[in-house]
């Protein structure tokens, strides 16, 4: 089993997919490059993406324990 697990932003205005820069730190604020629209800071989407990838990887495991 070799599954990866990829968390992508995407604007809830305008649909674009959000990007950052690579030196991007917790208290850079991230907006939207298309629309402007704000979504907080990297820190922020960072723990948002960890929480999605843990459920994510929780639910792999559950469907590899049931069988699946």
């Amino acid at each position: 089993m070799n599954k990866k697990v990829q968390v992508s932003f995407n604007c809830k205005k305008c649909g674009e997919k959000l990007s950052w820069s690579d030196d991007a730190i917790d208290s850079t604020k991230i907006s939207c490059q298309k629309c402007g629209e704000h979504f907080g800071t990297y820190a922020d989407l960072r723990h948002t993406a960890v929480e999605a990838t843990k459920s994510k990887v929780a639910s792999i495991l559950k469907d590899k324990i049931k069988g699946r």
